[in-house]
């Protein structure tokens, strides 16, 4: 007998299951239907953005970086075209297959003489930043050579994602020429990006470091622009974007500075760069800087090489015992020495305590007996006034004044002319202040030494063992007191320039100390520092310029028991209507006179010669090229 219920309930099992698969097949065509629906309109303009983001790339223009040109128009620093090869995160293989043959596609390009263009541990490190870095380029070789670069191109359809572009590096054509003045530039830090004032710089962006470059910096950077590109499968650029408009670059400000070329190189020959030392040249009417050396020097082009050659370069001048990166003129501190006679003079004559005529008692014979202390002089000079005592530099005379005086008087006529714990406030960075000792300030920075103020002091202070001044104080110090005008702040900014040559910024001088005397006692110093070069004995007799009236001052300055000391020399020229002031410090060298005197010498030289050609043209036209640069100076001015 048939079993026909047995046979229904299977019959009704198949249909179930077809029910089910067909319900299925509908439900799962009924999510693709909504995907699309979803897809096609509710996310249409998302993914409208999407697509166009692999298609559109926004591409930043850098902004032309200012340059930097000396008083006459002679360009110190420009800016030179930099190939990179780099790779661009958005545009690489997202498979690891496709990647890694583009790796390796990369590890077998050879250049000319067959050597491997690239090594797998930078690639490598560059691959693996690419996971998180999307928006920026990362560089695969800098400063690529032309042949570099078209092998890339002409492989461009087998290294997606590979891309060459073109920046924009420091160039500084003389080289070691005034580095420290003029700085360099380098990638931003991280360090850097934390701080407020760089809240709208950005990684890769290169920013100024020290001297100009970094004093300067957000005026020579500019304003970037912005423009739309199209590109390939490969990340290849194949247009722009049309209809859109994309915003210009604005170029950074040129900077004039008061720096005179001619006058610089004189200056850096005149002082070798196996020497620790540094010059200071300054116009003391104005405050302009005319020729600032530091040495020994460095060749900031080292900081737009390759990574590689960069980091040599840069491992080579951190590590020199020399300490290259180190501006002395401006933030080497040492003892004043012997010039600082001058401002114990200077606040003698101006309390009543000294004179022309004053004699002390105990006359120079070598040395002077201050209770049990016996203080040694350089030489034995006998009865001297002021004059005379700053002519033969004479300590003895200095210790009896210093007594009389007191170190109040002293130190408030120090800072009358720019000496002290305050900056002059120079217009590049690193600018240390000086010291002018009193019992507080002494007892405070001596504690650690155990040292306590005590009125013996006041010997060594008197005649500049003791203080702390950088050779820009020293340069101020030496002009202001021959001019009586007024310390001036010491600037290298002349003029700021827009890229079609407009002002855009002038430079006004700036009286920042008093820097003024009583006319007796400006006329009794200017006869001090006359006789120091231009009468018998006067120990800065090897600075004197035949038909120009140079006054100065000598010093020596004690750092180190059993060392030579450091060689000052500070000048001023011509005396009865000063135009340049001159300071020069020899680390470790001997005596002021006999070492700086003829470095200070050979720089007003130069700036005397080159002023007399200019104001005899047809003598000067025989001469060489070299003296042209000075010539427009003044034709400019």
């Amino acid at each position: 007998m048939l079993n026909f219920s047995t046979d229904n309930e299977a019959q009704q099992t198949r249909n179930w299951h077809v029910l089910i698969f067909l319900a299925g097949v509908a439900l799962l065509f009924g999510i693709l239907l909504l995907r699309l629906f979803s897809l096609q309109y509710t996310h249409y303009d998302e993914n409208l953005q999407r697509s166009d983001n692999n298609r559109i790339r926004k591409v930043e223009l850098i902004a032309e970086r200012g340059y930097i040109y000396d008083r006459n128009g002679e360009i110190l620093v420009r800016n030179r075209p930099s190939y990179q090869i780099a790779i661009q995160a958005t545009s690489l293989p997202r498979k690891k297959a496709e990647r890694d043959t583009v790796f390796n596609r990369l590890l077998q390009i050879r250049d000319t003489h067959g050597a491997r263009l690239f090594d797998s541990l930078s690639l490598d490190t560059a691959f693996q930043r690419s996971r998180w870095i999307k928006t920026r380029p990362i560089r695969l070789l800098e400063d690529a050579a032309p042949e570099q670069i078209a092998v890339i191109e002409e492989h461009s359809s087998e290294l997606p994602g590979v891309i060459t572009m073109i920046e924009s590096r420091r160039e500084y054509p003389y080289g070691t020429l005034a580095s420290h003045v003029l700085g360099y530039t380098s990638e931003i830090s991280e360090e850097q990006l934390k701080l407020p004032e760089f809240a709208d710089y950005s990684q890769r962006d290169r920013v100024g470091q020290k001297g100009l470059e970094q004093g300067y910096d957000k005026e020579f950077r500019g304003k970037n622009g912005m423009k739309l590109v199209e590109v390939n499968a490969s990340g290849r650029e194949v247009g722009q974007v049309s209809g859109v408009e994309g915003t210009d670059p604005i170029p950074g400000l040129h900077l004039v500075s008061t720096i005179d070329l001619e006058l610089q190189k004189v200056a850096e020959e005149a002082i070798p760069d196996s020497a620790k030392g540094a010059l200071v040249a300054l116009d003391p009417n104005t405050g302009e800087i005319l020729a600032m050396v530091s040495s020994p020097r460095l060749d900031p082009n080292i900081f737009s090489l390759k990574r590689r050659e960069r980091n040599k370069g840069w491992a080579q001048v951190a590590l020199d015992s020399m300490r290259p990166l180190t501006n002395r003129a401006i933030s080497g501190t040492y003892p004043p020495a012997s010039i600082f006679k001058l401002v114990t003079a200077g606040a003698g004559l101006e309390n009543g305590i000294l004179s022309e005529n004053k004699y002390y008692p105990k006359p120079c014979t070598g040395g002077y007996q201050y209770g049990s202390r016996y203080q040694k002089c350089w030489g034995t000079h006998g009865n001297l006034n002021v004059v005379n005592a700053i002519r033969l530099s004479c300590d003895v005379f200095f210790y009896q004044a210093g007594l009389d005086i007191d170190m109040a008087r002293i130190n408030e006529f120090g800072r009358r002319f720019g000496l002290g714990e305050e900056p002059l406030g120079i217009d590049i960075p690193g600018e240390k202040a000086g010291w002018l000792p009193d019992s507080v300030s002494f007892n405070e920075r001596k504690k650690h030494l155990g040292w306590r103020w005590a009125r013996g002091l006041i010997l060594n202070l008197s005649i500049g063992q003791g203080q702390i001044v950088t050779p820009l104080q020293q340069a101020t110090l030496i002009g202001s007191l021959a001019t009586n005008k007024g310390v001036y702040r010491p600037h290298f900014m002349k003029e700021l320039r827009d890229s079609q040559g407009n002002v855009v910024r002038r430079y006004e001088p700036e009286i920042i100390r008093q820097g003024k005397m009583k006319p007796y006692t400006h006329r009794v110093l200017l006869a001090a520092m006359d006789s120091v070069v231009n009468h018998p004995g006067g120990t800065g007799k090897r600075g004197a310029i035949p038909g120009i009236r140079v006054g100065a001052k000598t010093g020596s300055g004690e750092w180190k028991k059993g060392e030579k000391t450091h060689a000052w020399y500070a000048a001023v020229a011509p005396l009865e209507k000063p135009e340049i002031a001159v300071a020069v410090i020899m680390e470790a060298a001997g005596g002021g006179g006999a070492v700086s005197g003829p470095i200070a010498k050979k720089v007003m030289m130069a700036y005397f010669e080159a002023k007399k050609k200019l104001e005899n043209p047809e003598a000067g036209s025989a001469e060489s090229d070299e003296t042209g640069g000075v010539a427009k100076k003044k034709e400019g001015e």
